[in-house]
């Protein structure tokens, strides 16, 4: 099956199969409703940025004409965080008023849960972003996830980014998806930090750790 699944530049006409795809793998690949339930709020959050504002840095692995994974990348993060702080995250928190999202249960526990990843140090992450300023999320549907599509979209932008010059690429794993992070260390990601985040349904405290991965370009 490999050889029939093309690695290609993202296209508008994709912007609806990778938001949905990204609320169907949201949980460690598994649907976002296993947390929340509104998926045009939770797309806008993961995906928005790539499709809208750096969509050349954004690929997709497609097969019989379907996009079935993609990888969201983003050549300059300070830029992301920028973006996001000041342009999209107030735009969706106005598009939730409108949609009642404040008005759920799942939201309250949500903001419950980041308020107390942020007192636990979970914000803070120590990130070398002048050595790693490149960033990189992949999303590949079930069915799919053992036909080495991964590695492609993550070696066509390591490409991508080769060319322009950058020192290096980070991203972030949670420590229980074990099977990602031997993906990315087979790769040659190497960890350079770790920091907690607390989840609305985990075990003692809520607590589950994710490690940031780096790898230098030379």
């Amino acid at each position: 099956m490999t050889s029939d699944i093309i690695i290609r530049a993202y296209e508008s006409r994709d912007r609806q199969t990778i938001r949905q795809i990204a609320c169907d793998t949201a949980d460690m690949g598994e649907p976002v409703e296993s947390f929340f339930g509104d998926r045009e709020v939770v797309a806008d959050l993961l995906t928005r940025y790539y499709t809208d504002y750096e969509p050349k840095s954004l690929w997709v692995a497609e097969y019989e004409g379907k996009v079935i994974g993609y990888l969201t990348g983003c050549l300059d993060s300070r830029r992301y965080f920028r973006v996001m702080a000041w342009r999209l995250v107030p735009q969706i928190v106005i598009k939730s008023i409108f949609r009642g999202v404040f008005l759920r249960q799942d939201t309250w526990r949500l903001l419950k849960a980041a308020t107390k990843t942020w007192q636990v140090g979970g914000f803070r992450r120590h990130i070398p972003l002048g050595k790693y300023p490149a960033h990189l999320h992949v999303n590949i549907q079930k069915g799919f996830r053992s036909e080495n599509i991964g590695r492609h979209l993550v070696e066509r932008f390591i490409e991508q980014v080769e060319v322009t010059g950058l020192r290096g690429i980070y991203l972030a794993v949670r420590e229980d998806n074990v099977r990602a992070r031997k993906f990315f260390e087979h790769l040659g990601f190497i960890e350079i930090t770790r920091y907690p985040t607390v989840y609305t349904r985990k075990g003692p405290h809520n607590i589950v750790y994710a490690t940031a991965y780096g790898k230098e370009i030379v």
